[in-house]
């Protein structure tokens, strides 16, 4: 079952707002063969896709994994999908830009995207006890950075209203964010 939140409508009009049409149909292609590759390796790995919800983060596949080496194989094949695609740039170039950005920013290891699903489910499996708190760690030293390259971009270059939503978002992650690396 697919369900759109009503957010996603806003993701929507800030895409058309920011890109022209040519590339628009290029991102949304690239986003669904980076959500098949994750919808085929759930498959592969024998389990099964309950829901989806495209919302403001973008597609969320809701699934119930039986272990930590199945989903970091799940977690792995969006990117994954998305980088292949880079294979096309002679052929499609925005769509190997688009799939190649795509699957780079997945790959970054901060919670809820496929990066720090990764490192959750590759420490949960490695050190399981530590998981939790190595996870947070990485992730406050990511934000951290994030935050704090924002700040130089508003301030030194005086790039406008991109790095302050970045810096709230990082801000609003490092503050309130939560990692769920814990066993259930």
């Amino acid at each position: 079952m697919i369900r759109v939140q009503p957010s996603a409508f806003f993701l929507l009009a800030a895409l058309i707002l920011l890109l022209p049409l040519d590339w628009l149909f290029v991102v949304f292609l690239a986003s669904a063969v980076h959500e098949a590759g994750h919808l085929a390796a759930i498959y592969a790995s024998g389990g099964r896709a309950d829901s989806v919800t495209i919302g403001l983060r973008g597609a969320e596949i809701h699934t119930v994994f039986p272990g930590k080496r199945k989903e970091l194989f799940c977690a792995a094949a969006g990117p994954a999908a998305s980088l292949l695609l880079i294979s096309l740039y002679r052929f499609y170039p925005k769509l190997a830009v688009c799939a190649a950005v795509q699957g780079l920013f997945n790959l970054i290891p901060v919670y809820p995207m496929d990066g720090g699903r990764m490192l959750c489910c590759f420490l949960q499996w490695l050190c399981p006890r530590q998981a939790d708190r190595i996870c947070r760690i990485v992730e406050g030293l990511i934000v951290f950075a994030v935050f704090v390259l924002s700040l130089r971009l508003l301030i030194v270059r005086k790039d406008g209203v991109l790095p302050v939503l970045v810096c709230v978002t990082a801000l609003t992650k490092l503050l309130f964010g939560k990692i769920p690396c814990k066993s259930a």
